[in-house]
């Protein structure tokens, strides 16, 4: 009990003091934004891929073209309605973001552990013995291990002051291998495509978004410590639309993005209990390229957005705690997690001109932010590890997002992992 309460100790102090080394992010609410425009009787559109709100400064041009408009009245100013909008980065970096967060997570569940931990697939079976004991010459023998697990996540995102809100759907599979380099050390490889859809609760648009992602991983293990790392490299394709009273638009762009997961943790093993606290850092970086829509009729004013940045920083205080029970047939395994995620990252920006599309002249500038990331949130998720004979284990989890500002969202989680002779 001692040893737990100092390494519990360290593991506080380490989060801490990286704590305080991240700047933090003060948040700011989107005030109501006004438009100054001198075609009144039909405005630009409000802004905001994701979003359905924005910010427009309009500009005499010379050369521009008014939309249905054979006069110029005198410039008129008109506050908006839903003046702010989530953008188009939001919903998909959060998407490739959270996705990201998770390989790691899975990947260690899942291991096979050697060398003074002796456990499978988080399943401690020195004190147990019985059916699946045969199983622990696969640790001796097996260097390498094949896994694959999906995941379906469901996010609603409630409409605030500063963003619209949108419900999204994403599937992702992740399928790797992992290679025992030593008696507690491992190295591999994944793979990693998700496919998500989000709509606008005002049902005027939406967007799609599918992401690969390709990373390595390595863990470290000795006496009851260990350390893991993830590093990736995700593309994402996305498609954008949305819907007027009289004319509907779309747009294509992509993006990319690396991410990294440096994970310090311990186990401990109090007969079928196994405890494991974690602190974990996680960074992503990466950009969505800039994209001009395209109006169904070819003559609507539409949207120039330039290329937005992905920028995030993550630090987790994880406990897990699972128990082992002896079954005929292996050992079952069911577990709880508690993870408090702390968000240093930015609120997402859009910029951008709208222009008339059959020339592309320009009408006016737009500008728009989404909401700061919600600084402190729970992820609680309660799951099942099951050790079958011949190196075969699954997993199942099911989580849920908890004390968050403006987001509900749950994911259900099974994966596999088979020992190769």
């Amino acid at each position: 009990m001692k040893n737990l309460t100092l390494n519990m100790s360290f593991l506080l102090g380490l989060f801490a003091a990286t704590t305080l080394v991240l700047p933090a992010s003060a948040a700011e609410n989107c005030q109501a934004r006004k438009q100054t425009d001198s075609n009144s009787e039909n405005p630009p559109p409000p802004t905001g891929g994701v979003g359905t709100g924005g910010e427009y400064v309009s500009f005499e041009s010379p050369t521009a073209v008014r939309v249905a408009e054979s006069e110029s009245p005198e410039p008129t100013q008109t506050e908006l309605n839903d003046s702010c909008g989530a953008t188009v980065t939001e919903g998909s970096a959060s998407q490739a973001k959270e996705l990201a967060m998770t390989v790691l997570n899975k990947i260690n569940n899942l291991r096979s552990r050697s060398g003074n931990t002796n456990q499978t697939a988080g399943l401690n079976f020195s004190p147990l013995g019985g059916a699946a004991s045969a199983d622990n010459a696969l640790l001796d023998d097996s260097r390498l291990s094949l896994f694959s697990f999906t995941e379906y996540t469901k996010r609603d995102r409630e409409a605030t002051a500063s963003s619209g809100g949108y419900d999204q759907e994403s599937n992702a599979i992740t399928i790797g291998f992992d290679y025992r380099v030593d008696e507690a050390s491992f190295a591999g490889m994944s793979i990693s495509v998700s496919d998500g859809d989000s709509d606008l609760d005002s049902r005027l648009g939406g967007s799609e978004v599918s992401s690969l992602m390709l990373g390595s991983h390595g863990a470290k293990y000795w006496d009851s410590h260990y350390i893991s790392a993830f590093l990736a490299y995700g593309a994402i394709d996305i498609d954008v639309d949305r819907s007027t009273t009289s004319d509907a638009f779309s747009a294509s762009t992509e993006g990319d993005y690396w991410y990294a997961d440096f994970t310090v943790g311990a186990d401990y093993d109090y007969g079928p209990l196994r405890l494991n606290p974690s602190v974990r850092a996680l960074f992503m970086r990466g950009e969505v390229d800039s994209y001009t829509e395209r109006s169904a009729s070819g003559s609507g004013a539409v949207r120039s957005v330039n290329a937005q940045d992905i920028d995030s920083t993550v630090l987790s205080l994880a406990v897990q705690a699972d128990y082992s029970l002896l079954q005929s047939w292996g050992v079952l395994s069911p577990s709880v997690r508690a993870e408090f995620n702390f968000d240093q990252g930015d609120a997402y920006k859009t910029n951008g001109q709208t222009l008339n599309d059959a020339d592309k002249s320009f009408l006016a500038s737009i500008s728009d932010q989404s909401d700061e990331p919600d600084s402190s949130t729970l992820a609680l998720s309660f799951g099942v590890a099951a050790q079958f004979k011949r190196g075969l284990a699954a997993y199942a989890a099911y989580e849920r997002l908890l004390m968050h500002d403006y987001m509900n969202k749950y994911t259900a989680t099974i994966g596999l992992r088979i020992e190769l002779p």
